[in-house]
């Protein structure tokens, strides 16, 4: 019971607790811990904190709470892990330094450990892995790129990763907006990028009639180009393409996520 406890308090984050920092200091004072935070404490500090122990945080060693919390501490300054605190809003551990109520780790996103070309989630900040090797294949309907990489972690082989591109789509609207068209039904049914938009989609695995662009009829097709993200009229209707022009459905990448994935 006292360890599901234990676990329970330290998982909890109330509206208080701070946003992740890394640890600046941390020292052993007989039975008591205090640690100092990179980043300043954002809520108001209790009354019995000394002016000199603004920012600093204690914890008691003698509590079997307070030992998982220190070794929570110690893993963070070892693998450079990003800390949460709540605070207890008292003193405690010591007399004139704020109590630590619980804490938690935050894996710090970190590249490869040595130089190279890192693959990123869509965000640019993730890092998914070092690029150890890649091959492409192009031709008028789409272009893909297949990446080997060292995954962040280790593993014990490298990871594949293949993305596919549509160099570009089509609308029956002068906007290019609304359904988004591609002129190949031989797509695969995995995530193919839009640079233009900076999506993924894929085709419908059992297109219907209702999927293709002929069902606007006389409405003129416009082409978004990939590179420039210009629309431009095609000078044909849409009822023109009779089994091709597939619609194209968004969806997110099972590694980059929403937006493509960055090499850098």
């Amino acid at each position: 019971m006292n360890k599901l406890l234990i676990s329970a308090s330290l998982c909890l984050l109330s509206t208080s607790a701070m946003a992740g920092s890394a640890i600046k200091q941390l020292d052993v004072l007989g039975d008591a811990v205090t640690f100092t935070l990179e980043q300043p404490k954002s809520h108001a500090i209790p009354g019995c904190v000394s002016a000199d122990n603004q920012q600093k945080w204690a914890i008691n060693l003698n509590s079997l709470q307070g030992q998982a919390m220190y070794s929570l501490l110690v893993t963070a300054v070892s693998k450079e892990h990003l800390v949460n605190v709540t605070p207890a809003n008292r003193c405690e551990s010591v007399v004139d330094v704020e109590q630590a109520q619980a804490i938690s780790l935050i894996t710090k996103t970190v590249g490869a450990p040595d130089s190279g070309i890192l693959l990123y989630k869509g965000d640019g900040k993730t890092v998914l892995g070092k690029i150890m090797s890649t091959s492409g294949y192009r031709n008028q309907n789409y272009s893909q790129d297949t990446y080997s990489f060292a995954p962040v972690g280790g593993a014990t082989r490298l990871e594949t990763v293949t993305f596919y591109r549509v160099p570009d789509i089509y609308y029956a609207n002068s906007q290019c907006e609304g359904d988004a068209y591609i002129n190949n039904t031989t797509t695969p049914d995995y995530p193919n990028y839009s640079q233009a938009l900076d999506a993924y989609y894929h085709t419908p695995i059992n297109p219907t009639a209702q999927d293709y662009i002929k069902i606007h009829g006389d409405a003129e097709v416009y082409k978004l180009n990939d590179n420039t993200a210009e629309c431009t009229a095609m000078g044909r209707q849409a009822k023109q393409w009779t089994s091709s022009m597939l619609r194209l459905v968004p969806m997110e990448h099972p590694l980059c996520g929403t937006k493509g994935c960055i090499i850098k």
